[in-house]
């Protein structure tokens, strides 16, 4: 989780996609496409994403309930956060918003030559593919969002997805979101300042409130072993039972637009996320 504040410089990974989304989301979401084929052929597949409390941080649009017609937190009825907004970061749209922010289209190629013309004048020189030096290389762009948004946001599209995913699969393979509860004693904190770090890892695992590392493994592991728990499907767990989400997060149109912009951002074509039967 980074503390970085928001007008920060937007940090992206090789694949073009903004750090927290891709490697809480995105990342999730290509590797069980990739593991979905032993999924389907295992007798009793499950499927278990580790979420968090904290998406009850993102909030839809302001006086809106969740799922309505013209309020949905989904793709519909909400801005951003930039002044003018509504202050509404519930949406999928930040997905495609975050990985185009700040690029620049391409210049045209010059079209090509009609089968035997003669060439006028001397020959464009070949494009090379040394980089620019780094004094000539643009500054990232500011993120719109925080540190603390972009991970609740994160947390926000991780229970998205699990509804997705639990409308698409075929009954023998559940899917199913769990928070592990607030868990100071793991590296969490790490990109805090040294002070902040050393309360995070040394103080708050004594405050009542927070979860040892060995308890809130269990959590998870219940999930992805019980017997109860396997019986739930698209369902999300806290502090060890079955319990309601945010208002945003049962959004229905919200979980299905982040599905289609995940399928466009990781390259896989709409409609065959989950293997035809057979194959």
């Amino acid at each position: 989780m980074s503390n970085t504040p928001s007008g920060a410089p937007l940090q992206r990974t090789v694949d073009g996609q903004e750090l927290t989304l891709q490697a809480n989301h995105l990342g999730h979401f290509l590797l069980i496409h990739l593991l979905l084929p032993a999924l389907l052929a295992a007798p009793a597949g499950r499927v278990v994403v580790v979420s968090s409390e904290l998406h009850r941080k993102v909030k839809g649009a302001e006086g809106a309930s969740a799922g309505s017609a013209s309020g949905s937190s989904g793709a519909h009825g909400l801005t951003d956060i930039h002044p003018g907004g509504s202050g509404a970061t519930a949406s999928p749209q930040w997905l495609p918003r975050l990985s185009t922010a700040g690029t620049t289209s391409a210049p045209a190629a010059a079209p090509a030559a009609a089968p035997g013309a003669a060439a006028v004048g001397p020959a464009a020189p070949a494009a090379t593919s040394v980089p620019p030096p780094p004094w000539a290389t643009p500054p990232p762009p500011p993120c719109p969002l925080s540190g603390m948004q972009l991970y609740c946001l994160s947390k926000l599209f991780n229970l998205w997805f699990v509804a997705g995913l639990a409308a698409r699969l075929p009954p023998h393979v559940t899917a199913n979101a769990v928070t592990p509860g607030w868990v100071p004693g793991t590296s969490l904190g790490r990109d805090a300042p040294w002070l902040a770090r050393l309360v995070y890892q040394n103080v708050f695992p004594l405050l009542p409130i927070t979860v040892s590392v060995p308890e809130g493994a269990r959590r998870v592991v219940a999930v992805c072993l019980g017997e109860a728990e396997g019986a739930v499907r698209g369902g999300y767990f806290s502090r060890g039972k079955q319990a309601e989400p945010s208002p945003e997060a049962r959004d229905t149109a919200a979980a299905e637009e982040l599905w289609r912009l995940s399928e466009v951002a990781t390259g896989i074509p709409p409609g065959t996320y989950v293997p035809a039967e057979g194959k």
